[in-house]
């Protein structure tokens, strides 16, 4: 009988059913394995983290409308102005990088990124359930709050 490089054939002969507490519980834990890796994979491509690391990467691959889905519609439409205020390569080395720390506080989080020779602290929102890139509300906060006065 033919058998997987490392592995002992399961049954003795082909064909022949496996029977038994034995292979109930085997067949169970296997299950159970594929459901558990299957939601863990799930749960990790929601995080905070990956939604800022799939951003940079959108971006620096020049794919703004796909960037602009991992963010808040705000934030989608300031990234033309982003992109074009902003060199490829800036993306490019803080995608590369990969973030580097995540802090989730509710529904905000930062992400930071430091490796790689780029540096790049990313805040996200939770919105509908998922986590997305939120520079607007950022920006905004750095604007002041009232019209500069004008004086000649």
């Amino acid at each position: 009988m033919a058998t997987a490089r490392g592995c002992e054939p399961l049954a003795k002969t082909v064909g022949e059913p496996q029977t038994g507490v034995v292979s109930q519980v085997g067949q169970s834990a296997v299950f159970v394995l594929i459901v558990m890796s299957m939601i863990d994979g799930c749960s990790r491509a929601g995080t905070p983290m990956r939604v800022a690391e799939s951003f940079y990467e959108e971006m620096a691959a020049g794919n703004i409308e796909a960037a602009g889905k991992l963010s808040t519609p705000e934030t989608a439409e300031m990234l033309p102005r982003i992109a074009a205020m902003h060199d490829i390569r800036m993306f490019e080395v803080i995608a590369k990088g990969g973030a580097s720390d995540e802090l989730i506080e509710g529904e905000n989080a930062l992400v930071t990124f430091e490796e790689g020779g780029g540096y790049a602290t990313v805040p996200l929102v939770m919105l509908h359930g998922e986590w997305k890139v939120d520079f607007a509300t950022m920006m905004k906060g750095a604007m002041p709050s009232s019209p500069v006065p004008q004086t000649l």
